[in-house]
């Protein structure tokens, strides 16, 4: 018997509210595939806190909550803070289009190309300081977790074509076992 329960996060929001805001840290495990390779769906846990709004920095990942309602997690690309713009894997900051003070965000997933910009700093739930990965725990400040990030945001202009080659192998399989099992 399983002890999994299965909630949609609008069950859940006012419990995940009331436990960050006590300072307590939320396992949730990941729905969706937005964040692949790094998270998979339904398999991997991202360890959530409480976090200031506007402290997130370029390749943070955190839960925020869409203007529709929708809650995603997702990775930092960009921040723009009023004054500069700083971008994932770029070495140098820009200045900002934004009134001083005034800080946004550009978001993407590990599996996307479409940038979501213009999330403030009050859509922002928690941030992710640790992922549970096939048994094994990622805090989001490991040295060998960071690199991985860099590497994969570097390969951000070709991921397009990336990401169908990941899951090749794994459809190849499938239907190979498919038809496999239609000649039994």
């Amino acid at each position: 018997m399983s002890d999994t329960i299965r909630v949609s996060m609008e069950e859940l929001s006012p419990f995940l509210t009331e436990c960050l805001e006590k300072g307590q840290e939320v396992l949730l495990t990941v729905t969706g595939n937005s964040m692949c390779p790094f998270l998979y769906h339904r398999r991997d846990q991202a360890v959530l806190r409480r976090v200031n709004g506007t402290a997130l920095q370029p390749g943070d990942v955190c839960l925020y909550r869409r203007r529709s309602g929708q809650y995603v997690l997702h990775r930092v690309l960009v921040r723009d803070d009023g004054t500069t713009r700083r971008q994932l894997e770029k070495k140098k900051t820009l200045p900002s289009s934004l009134p001083a003070g005034v800080v946004r965000y550009t978001m993407l997933g590990d599996a996307q190309t479409d940038r979501e910009p213009g999330i403030a700093p009050e859509q922002i739930v928690a941030q992710a300081v640790a992922f549970h990965r096939k048994d094994k725990v990622w805090p989001c400040d490991s040295h060998a977790y960071c690199r991985y990030v860099r590497w994969w945001y570097r390969l951000l202009p070709v991921r397009g074509m990336l990401i169908p080659l990941y899951h090749l192998p794994g459809r190849i399989g499938r239907s190979c076992r498919r038809l496999l099992g239609e000649r039994k």
